[in-house]
């Protein structure tokens, strides 16, 4: 994927001129904002980078210790994961350490082939994040090298034991506060819509709707609790016709995640369905698009979750023999907005 201007100063939080004048060697940026868009930039494999910032970049780094993050291919741009590797970046370049993106190429869940750009002899530790098998984290342990994951796998054996250092926000918490708002705005039907992944946040996201459920004294209705990608629910809802009686169909619908819930308020919209006064939806995350959508959501610190990461790292590669630790942050906060009022 080619990486653009606009990307690194998404990747930053700054702007698109703020990148040109510091790619440019232009006036009217400190050197501190020039030195993270270059960093950045070289980062992210930005190709157009002008030949003597790189040549600098790389004399720069050459005797630079380095984190290897291994992440699926165009995470590093999306609106969830660009905060969390900025905050990475913050940390670990405090330490002396360059942050190398090395990206997962296959969609499948069997063997993978290392990037070029990974060195193991040149490399200090692992990050990780993204969909990655039980077999591809195993390979990452094979290199020998500590590893820091974000979210845990939950392989089909359903073992819940740790394999390497782990890090993760609060998940089931967060989605029993969804439910007791939608409760307490008067909605009776609270649905749920679960993608299928392996990774241990959705299953504590959907525990937490289970337990809210139950906490606020309702029965979980399996005709409200649907399971699958965006598209493949909305297969099941035409294909059933459940929108023809709005009486036997949710009137709130917790998703799972922002960018699923962004998704049904647009589909909804397209059926002549009222989001709130119809059916009230509600996501997790606090991503870019959910403002944009005014949707009602989970706020997670994304940058905190990253410098969290390479705190572990760091804290790993001097202590080798310590047993693995999951550590979770406890900060995230309900966002009340247009989606569930009513």
């Amino acid at each position: 994927m080619k990486i653009t201007q606009t990307d690194i100063a998404n990747h930053l939080n700054i702007s698109r001129l703020t990148v040109s004048k510091s790619l440019n060697g232009e006036i009217g940026v400190s050197e501190q904002t020039r030195k993270n868009v270059l960093e950045t930039a070289r980062t992210l494999g930005y190709r157009q980078l002008d030949k003597k910032f790189q040549n600098s970049s790389k004399n720069q780094y050459s005797s630079k210790k380095q984190i290897a993050l291994f992440l699926n291919l165009g995470l590093e741009s999306d609106s969830y994961w660009a905060p969390v590797i900025r905050g990475m970046s913050i940390i670990l370049s405090e330490f002396g350490y360059h942050l190398n993106l090395c990206f997962l190429a296959t969609t499948t869940g069997g063997h993978f082939d290392f990037p070029m750009n990974f060195q193991p002899d040149e490399t200090d530790g692992i990050i990780q994040f993204g969909n990655f098998s039980k077999k591809q984290m195993q390979q990452l342990m094979d290199t020998e090298l500590p590893v820091v994951s974000i979210d845990k796998i939950i392989p089909e054996d359903d073992d819940i034991g740790l394999f390497c250092d782990t890090v993760m926000t609060t998940n089931k918490e967060a989605t029993i506060k969804l439910v007791k708002h939608l409760a307490n705005r008067g909605y009776k039907r609270i649905g749920y819509t679960k993608e299928v992944q392996p990774q241990l946040t959705m299953h504590e996201r959907w525990l937490g709707y289970l337990q809210g459920m139950d906490e606020i004294g309702c029965t979980v209705n399996p005709k409200y609790c649907f399971f699958g990608s965006f598209l493949e629910i909305v297969e099941e809802i035409e294909k059933e016709n459940l929108l023809e009686n709005l009486d036997d169909f949710p009137d709130a619908i917790i998703c799972c995640n922002d960018m699923q819930a962004v998704a049904f308020m647009q589909y909804f919209g397209k059926r002549g369905i009222k989001i709130p006064e119809m059916i009230a939806i509600a996501g997790h995350d606090n991503v870019r698009e959910s403002e944009i959508a005014d949707l009602t959501t989970i706020n997670v610190n994304k940058e905190e979750l990253g410098k969290c990461v390479a705190e572990l790292i760091l804290w790993r590669i001097k202590n080798l023999d310590r047993p693995y630790r999951m550590i979770k942050l406890y900060d995230s906060q309900l966002l009340i907005r247009g989606s569930t009022k009513r």
